[in-house]
């Protein structure tokens, strides 16, 4: 492939493909904290509330592999600078959003704009470095920042919620996406575009198709709807997933390279990545809830309760490269995953009062050092064991392995958490509806629930971790 290098310094590019990049991790995560003020705002329903925390993610790991190869067709830088545009007036728009759909659509267009940039912007770094070693560490530094962009939305969040309107944490989209459509041209090199290279828009479909209507029949549970209707939408999603991969199968190009399954680990540690993705996914949302509904902390202090969590991720995240210099990766790895399992024990306890903002930092901390020490390593292995002219295709694999685990865990936890609040009440609603009462017996009874769904999701990130560990032990094997 011919290209046209545009850029002066290839560190100046990097630190431009990052900022994106941390933005988009920013959002996946920063509604956890905007959540109880939105929800106040907007008063979505059951079902409303996960759609508008998870329809990004969801959005992100449907997507990303199609949006890959609209890149390699239409150029990359070009579509990092056309979606930075409409992440740019998708942010906007949501910031002044008055209804719940209108925040779902919105972010389902942020999603879709993230899944298009992230592959991209990958591939460019391979194309700025093409030095193994430098691309190695170009690699890490763009996952770094993710990283970071994750940690560090609890506490942007907080301080922009302490001080402005909820809307103000899609507004940090805006001014990151127009210097990118600025600069891009300037900075980034292009790909040499391949009209006549084949992107099967029905495999694409059929994708996006499955996935939505999985998560809609979760949701419509939740929300009381007849069994048939979300029995009925199960199957559908069932049915048009197995025609995706039948249909991969017969393709010349797949949309999806479904032979990289079979190479030796892979399939295992895609598993380990979407399970432990799930379950930090899935938590997010509960942290900000107990913190200022049951604990009644500001939005600010909140967050700052949150910044051992963000540490531990950063520290982890460098810690365990460096141990794995010194020992062996797998020993580096399981022990993260240990760590990891051991911080979904506080979440199973969490009282209501007293010790009970020190047990939740404690579980964060352990669970956020846990996935970072071991996701790096994660992340190389599925990619090494891939054939070379692959590796591109492993890696977005991987990640969409990542990104549809967020989500998914968001769904499956929240219904979980919703499911136990309304067993112990007895009662319809959610517990963002419960929050709002003001006789303090009603009240009580409340955070109680509210901490039983929590506990309940605590004792199935416990068992989720032990069957990672299981997974982990067996690819070694």
């Amino acid at each position: 492939m011919t290209t046209t290098v545009r850029q002066r310094n290839p560190r100046l590019a990097l630190a431009l493909l990052a900022l994106p990049s941390l933005l988009i991790a920013i959002d996946i995560s920063v509604l956890g904290v905007a959540l109880p003020r939105m929800s106040a705002d907007l008063r979505p329903s059951p079902a409303e509330l996960l759609w508008m925390n998870d329809i990004y993610g969801f959005m992100v790991g449907g997507t990303m592999i199609t949006m890959g190869a609209v890149g390699d067709r239409i150029g990359r830088r070009r579509l990092i600078v056309l979606c930075a545009a409409v992440f740019a007036l998708a942010s906007a728009a949501a910031a002044f959003a008055t209804e719940p759909w209108m925040i779902i659509a919105t972010r389902a267009v942020m999603g879709l704009a993230g899944a298009a940039i992230m592959p991209a912007s990958m591939a460019l770094i391979a194309q700025l470095f093409p030095d193994p070693k430098q691309r190695v560490s170009a690699m890490g530094a763009y996952m770094t920042c993710f990283l970071t962009g994750m940690a560090l939305a609890p506490l942007l969040g907080g301080v922009l919620l302490q001080y402005w309107w909820w809307g103000s944490v899609f507004l940090l989209g805006v001014p990151v996406m127009v210097l990118t459509v600025a600069a891009a041209p300037r900075l980034l090199p292009e790909s040499e575009p391949q009209p006549d290279a084949h992107l099967d828009l029905r495999s694409a479909a059929l994708c996006l198709t499955s996935i939505l209507s999985l998560v809609a029949a979760l949701k419509w549970a939740v929300n009381g709807a007849p069994l048939w209707q979300t029995a009925g939408l199960g199957v559908v999603g069932f049915v048009l997933g197995v025609v995706f991969v039948r249909r991969q199968h017969t393709l010349e190009h797949p949309l999806l390279d479904l032979s990289l399954l079979r190479q030796p680990g892979v399939s295992r540690a895609l598993w380990v990545l979407f399970l432990t993705a799930l379950l930090m996914g899935g938590t997010s949302i509960f942290a900000g809830f107990y913190l200022q509904s049951v604990r009644g902390l500001s939005p600010l202090t909140a967050a700052v309760c949150l910044i051992p969590s963000m540490l531990a991720m950063i520290a982890a995240s460098n810690l365990g490269p460096w141990l794995g210099h010194r020992y062996p990766p797998q020993r580096v790895v399981l022990g993260g995953l240990v760590v990891m399992a051991a911080g979904f024990v506080p979440f199973a306890v969490l009282p209501v009062g007293g010790a009970g903002i020190a047990v939740l930092i404690a579980g964060g901390v352990l669970t956020t050092a846990g996935i970072g020490a071991a996701f790096p390593f994660l992340m190389n292995d599925i990619i090494s064991h891939a054939p070379q002219d692959r590796a591109g295709s492993a890696a977005s694999l991987a990640q969409t392995a990542n990104e549809i685990g967020i989500a998914t865990g968001l769904v499956i936890l929240g219904s979980l958490a919703t499911v136990v609040y309304r067993a112990r009440l007895s009662a319809t609603g959610s517990w963002v509806d419960g929050f709002e009462q003001t006789d303090p017996a009603v009240l009580g009874q409340v955070r109680r629930a509210f901490l039983d769904g929590y506990h309940a999701v605590g004792l199935v990130g416990v068992a989720t971790m032990l069957l990672v560990l299981v997974l982990f032990r067996a690819r070694r094997a």
